[in-house]
């Protein structure tokens, strides 16, 4: 008993010391690193490197617009590392890299290389023989048709709110290659999403 009670209080110990940061327009964060269980949350401004390591999350909702002759704005290095997870749903990224079993999300915004350092795929052995199964870290969400890669290597689609993206992929010697690393999930149509909630009105209807 007195061994679990030890284990709760370092476990919310951790929380209780984990940093929280909070970046808007007109804020540049410089470098900055994330550990154990920071939360990070950007709606606006700009900062040359982020890593965010341990069980740290982060969330990115804007930044500002990346100036490649300046070399200003936007986030020029962004790096997640360990367990943490990573949401980017608008704002400009240089370099993006996925590295240990982080997991990142992404569903808007600019970003024009994306590195993995990761392996996509692991053994399940909840059967009989045990399978090598896909085990992607990084979600696009998209709208419209599937997005395709060319003999570039460059990911094209148009992300969930139907703005286009572009991005480099950066295969690394010794992990998988970044496609089989990312799994793809379809936003429907506005006019799908009509049908879902009128066939849910009818079903309430019925009964």
């Amino acid at each position: 008993m007195k061994r679990l009670i030890i284990l709760l209080v370092l476990f919310f110990a951790n929380f209780a010391f984990a940093a929280i940061y909070n970046i808007g327009p007109g804020d540049d964060f410089g470098v900055l690193g994330l550990v154990d269980y920071d939360t990070f949350l950007m709606t606006g401004g700009t900062g040359h490197d982020l890593t965010l390591g341990g069980w740290s999350t982060g969330i990115i909702e804007d930044t500002d617009p990346l100036n490649i002759a300046e070399t200003e704005g936007g986030i020029w290095e962004l790096d997640t590392y360990s367990y943490s997870e990573l949401t980017i749903n608008g704002g400009e990224f240089y370099e993006l890299g996925a590295h240990g079993e982080s997991i990142i999300n992404l569903s808007g915004g600019r970003i024009d290389h994306i590195y993995s350092y990761q392996t996509a795929w692991e053994w399940d052995y909840g059967v009989d023989p045990p399978e090598w199964v896909p085990n992607p870290h990084i979600t696009v969400v998209y709208s419209g048709d599937m997005p395709t890669v060319d003999v570039s290597n460059v990911l094209t689609g148009l992300w969930g709110n139907g703005s286009a993206f572009s991005i480099e992929l950066h295969d690394v010697s010794g992990y998988s290659p970044v496609i089989e690393n990312i799994q793809f999930e379809l936003i429907p149509e506005p006019a799908t999403l009509l049908l879902f909630g009128l066939g849910g009105l009818l079903l309430r209807k019925r009964r």
